[in-house]
């Protein structure tokens, strides 16, 4: 009686060479499906992408709700890295224009400090955090119906207004070799829609 015990306890506490392979079976199906994901740097660029739009249209809405201006801030610095955060200000603020721009380069400091005290101030949001691009995706190029040619390094500016309105914009992005994508940013809506293509305004308008 003793040795019947110890048996059904030995069963009780070991796994059967079908257990294992069941086990084995499943961990195998999870890699199959899901494992590509973390492991494909295709698959997860694409990720990026259509993450980044999300974002991009849930400004116009965050800008409507919260009455201020929302800009989304692209950074593209080969050496600091391709990223993006968002900035805020209240109320409308419309963006300076080239002309604007070079007008007041023209001033002094305290002439500029003075033409610019009323304006508001763009603050980072602490609300939307700084997500830097990975695994080879950049940002090729981001093209604005307000600049006259494309912005293709430094920092470009995406303004989402509290009226529902925003910048129309084409931002590209790519790993520089087979990968491009483009993500347009319609003015009316802030719809942000994806492309597997390079896009132009120009394309958009025809």
């Amino acid at each position: 009686m003793p040795l019947q015990s110890k048996t059904c306890h030995s069963k009780r506490g070991g796994f059967t060479l079908i257990e294992v392979m069941v086990v084995l079976l499943i961990v195998a199906a999870v890699m199959a499906m899901g494992g590509s994901r973390f492991f494909n740097p295709n698959e997860n660029r694409r990720g990026q992408v259509r993450s980044f739009a999300i974002q991009t249209r849930e400004l116009r809405t965050n800008a409507k709700l919260q009455n201020v201006t929302l800009r989304l801030a692209i950074a593209m610095d080969e050496t600091g890295g391709h990223k993006f955060w968002v900035e805020s200000a209240n109320g409308h603020v419309l963006q300076l224009s080239s002309e604007q721009v070079e007008e007041l380069s023209r001033l002094t400091q305290s002439q500029r400090e003075e033409a610019l005290k009323t304006r508001p101030k763009f603050q980072r949001d602490p609300r939307h955090p700084e997500r830097k691009l990975t695994g080879g995706l950049k940002f090729l190029g981001v093209e604005l119906a307000t600049q006259p040619k494309p912005i293709t390094e430094g920092v470009a500016y995406i303004n989402f207004f509290p009226a529902g309105l925003s910048d129309e914009a084409i931002i590209k992005m790519g790993d520089g070799e087979s990968q491009l994508w483009s993500v347009v940013v319609h003015p009316l809506t802030g719809a942000a829609k994806v492309y597997n293509r390079a896009m132009s305004l120009k394309d958009l308008r025809e």
